[in-house]
């Protein structure tokens, strides 16, 4: 995510409160290398990639006007558990929290505070719920404003970004950034995402930051400490020359996303004094992997009428954890990958539903004890690839931050007027087999009552950390293949009809 800064022509702005003639401030330096990032060759099986913000600032006369009761089955099992039985405080993190040790302070801040902003468990599980919360929040705006089919974000990409502002903002617009994202309640909050950006990288999630800014402009030396210290975005001087920075950033995305985001920008704005990027990739392995050999021609409903042609993965005895939510007529599976993460699937039993009535109520606090033991369960999902791009200035004014684009207080970055002008975000998903040669295999033929698992209809889907319970990614799919022309529904197409006597047992 990246954020644009520009400064005001005719400023008319009043004098920033709190922001006194004794704030410390200093010129960047010139451009260090923009050496390249380490990339990750192994065969990709699954891949999610963050976006940028951006944000621009201009002077002011050139803005233009202004949970439910629910009960679970799990597979060819009768439902006899009290709902509330199932509760538990925190988010969806299904290992339990150890501290991770104490996060670098500086000398002021001292060894008190610093052990007061420990990554305990409690502190974890409010962040994860927060963010959870704000995921939920997102998806359901930008399915309101978008009219995209399918919708694909990083969450946590953007919270990290916004956050990053936060910490250079003051009064009501730090206070609203946080109410937006529901964690207000959260203790030191760029502590505990500094100490998590940390914790995930050492994963297969890569976490990058940078600070651009125009050579000269003055920001203010704690932003800049504690821009690297929290988010690891050191500060790049812009060399003024519009086509060598556009360059360079866009480099910078497509080295911090695996080479998945090749042209984020497509011009920089004139008179940019800062820009705030952040970038997610994620280079994920099925623990249970899928056979390339079986993966075949299939169909997806649409509806109760359309379908459209897919490629389908398939097996038959995959190991698999999932449950039906009968309040919410909804089934939910979790299928984990070699890492510390697991991609979680909503899909309802009927082929239309009302996304934003599930996820209003969907028990995601709960999820990780509503989770039965994996069985073995015939399996079938799409091969899909998603690439997402949405201007987000309205969707977040939706949700409480209209500020940040008309009149912020941002005098923890610098003395000077500031407000947002553009927040961009761009992510992409890649779901298929993990890339083994494919080999002979035998089919196992199963009755019937073998449970079966068919993501064949429009789902929402979660990528979770495990341990923490911190979504990573967020989106929805009505229809995997777009640019296929609907064709109407054949008997043999429907539910029941589905042939699970084919696919192999998981390797």
């Amino acid at each position: 995510m990246g954020w644009w800064f520009l400064p005001p022509k005719h400023a008319c702005w009043a004098h920033l409160p709190g922001a006194g003639p004794d704030s410390k401030q200093r010129r960047i330096p010139a451009r260090p290398s923009l050496g390249p990032l380490s990339q990750d060759t192994r065969p990709s099986v699954f891949q999610t990639h963050g976006g940028a913000f951006t944000l621009r600032v201009k002077s002011f006369q050139e803005i233009n006007g202004p949970m439910l009761p629910f009960t679970i089955t799990p597979p060819g099992t009768r439902n006899d558990r009290n709902p509330e039985d199932e509760a538990i405080a925190g988010a969806v993190g299904c290992h339990e929290q150890q501290p991770s040790g104490n996060i670098d302070s500086s000398e002021e801040e001292g060894e008190a505070e610093d052990k007061n902003c420990e990554m305990t468990g409690k502190k974890s599980q409010r962040l994860a719920d927060g963010l959870m919360r704000f995921s939920i929040d997102l998806l359901k705006e930008v399915q309101l404003e978008s009219n995209r089919t399918n919708v694909i974000l990083s969450p946590l990409s953007i919270a990290l970004a916004l956050s990053h502002l936060a910490l250079g903002a003051a009064n009501q617009t730090e206070k609203h950034l946080l109410e937006a994202m529901h964690v207000e309640s959260v203790p030191c909050l760029h502590h505990m995402l500094g100490t998590l950006r940390r914790r995930l990288t050492e994963s297969t999630l890569s976490l990058a930051s940078r600070l651009y800014l125009q050579k000269g402009f003055e920001v203010k030396d704690e932003f800049l400490e504690d821009s690297e210290k929290y988010y690891g975005a050191k500060p790049v001087t812009l060399s003024g020359i519009s086509e060598d920075d556009l360059a360079a950033i866009n480099k910078w995305v497509k080295e911090a996303t695996n080479g998945q985001i090749p042209t984020f920008l497509q011009q920089l704005p004139e008179n940019t004094v800062v820009l705030l990027l952040n970038a997610i990739h994620f280079h994920g392995f099925w623990r249970n992997k899928f056979d390339a050999s079986f993966t075949g021609p299939d169909v997806f409903h649409l509806d109760n009428e359309f379908v459209v042609p897919v490629e389908m993965m398939k097996a038959q005895k995959y190991s698999l954890s999932w449950f039906t939510l009968e309040s919410q007529d909804i089934q939910v599976a979790k299928f984990p990958f070699k890492s510390n993460m697991s991609f979680v699937v909503i899909v309802p039993n009927q082929y239309t539903w009302d996304t934003s009535h599930v996820l209003e109520n969907f028990p995601y606090r709960q999820l990780c004890r509503l989770f039965p033991k994996e069985v073995p369960t015939a399996v079938k999902i799409p091969k899909i690839k998603l690439d997402y791009q949405l201007e987000l200035n309205k969707v977040l004014g939706q949700m409480g931050l209209r500020e940040l684009f008309t009149s912020p207080n941002l005098q923890k970055i610098t003395d000077e007027p500031l407000f947002v002008s553009s927040i961009q975000h761009q992510s992409t998903l890649e779901l298929k087999e993990d890339g083994v040669e494919a080999s002979a295999a035998t089919s196992i033929a199963i009755s019937r009552s073998v449970s079966a698992f068919s993501l064949d209809r429009p789902f929402v889907f979660i990528i979770f950390e495990d341990e923490t319970g911190i979504p990573l990614f967020i989106g929805s799919v009505q229809n995997p293949n777009p640019n296929a022309a609907p064709q109407i529904k054949a008997p043999r197409d429907s539910h029941e009809a589905t042939d699970v006597n084919e696919y192999p047992m998981p390797k």
